[in-house]
């Protein structure tokens, strides 16, 4: 009897011990609705302005704190989403859409800039696998757009050059951290998606792989809905986010100003350092109009091998700090 009795003690001690463990790890779930959302969104409306140069707008988002990653019981989260941790943002301003194929054109014309894919002849394009192509680049980007679609065929360093050029007196231009960018993109959710956990609304909010693009590539495991765009779509073609920001999720990746570490948050000082080895890999997020559901997330991270990479689906954002 005694050897039961203690065999029992054990396993009720191991059990708590265990219970104790993963609470640490994952904190649990609030009691939240994707309706519940800060007073202030409904009751300010958020500043805006208009760089004079390039027509980008900004929103000011408001200061404030949000649980970054996903839960264990999110469905297709990677396990370099967690732990869930807390992170409290200073107000930042950032742009409200995709950089578009106009704002970029600002750009090169004031400078004369020329993009990776025009120096070294060659960038990434899709047509049923990944291919090295000749031809392609930023004006040039494969498949039909207007000067209101997002830019693509830009790396990394492309990006910064238009934020460095962008940045004078009092105003810096920047690419966003992992942790501005999945702030912006929760809006104040605690939900896989801003607006929800439902992939069937997916298309109302976002370009993503949907039905349209399933009739050309047959292989596509997609969204259960249609959003009519083949490829890239113009700006705001979708609802936004609360905080009045288009296409957040899908259209195009968007690249972020920091290293891809799979560890990251383990060490939260980790993920808001801009890239300093160009053959490191660096954080991508928001999925594309290539995206499957698992890669439409707010807390879903990826990245690309190095800062030289550029192909048909990756553009980005911009945020602006005044000091």
């Amino acid at each position: 009897m005694k050897k039961f009795f203690f065999i029992g003690i054990f396993l009720f001690w191991f059990s708590i011990l265990i219970f104790i463990f993963f609470k640490l790890i994952e904190p649990p779930v609030s009691n939240y609705s994707t309706n519940d959302h800060s007073s202030f969104i409904v009751h300010q409306p958020l500043e805006k302005w208009i760089d004079p140069e390039t027509k980008i707008t900004f929103i000011r988002l408001p200061e404030g704190c949000f649980e970054m990653g996903s839960f264990l019981q999110e469905k297709n989260r990677g396990d370099d989403e967690g732990p869930v941790h807390k992170v409290c943002m200073d107000s930042f301003w950032i742009s409200k859409t995709e950089i578009t194929v106009l704002q970029f054109q600002r750009f090169v014309e004031k400078t004369r800039y020329q993009t990776q894919a025009e120096i070294d002849s060659f960038t990434w394009v899709y047509d049923g696998q990944w291919k090295k192509r000749g031809g392609f680049y930023w004006r040039n980007p494969g498949f039909d757009q207007t000067e209101n679609h997002p830019v693509v065929h830009v790396t990394y360093q492309d990006a910064r050059a238009m934020a460095q050029w962008m940045s004078g007196f009092k105003r810096r231009f920047l690419l966003p951290t992992e942790s501005q960018w999945e702030y912006a993109c929760r809006a104040t959710s605690k939900q896989a998606r801003f607006f929800g956990n439902d992939i069937r609304k997916t298309c109302e909010y976002a370009n993503v792989a949907d039905m349209t693009i399933q009739q050309k590539y047959k292989a596509f495991s997609v969204h259960p809905c249609n959003d009519s765009f083949m490829f890239t779509a113009p700006v705001g073609s979708f609802k936004p986010n609360l905080f009045g920001l288009f296409d957040i999720l899908g259209n195009v990746w968007e690249w972020c100003l920091n290293e891809y570490d799979h560890l990251a948050y383990l060490n939260s000082k980790r993920y808001s350092q801009a890239v300093k080895n160009k053959r490191m890999p660096v954080s991508i997020r928001g999925g594309s109009w290539y995206s499957r559901p698992q890669f439409v997330r707010c807390a879903n991270r990826d990245f690309v091998g190095t800062v030289q990479r550029r192909s048909s689906d990756l553009g980005f954002r911009l945020v602006m700090v005044i000091d």
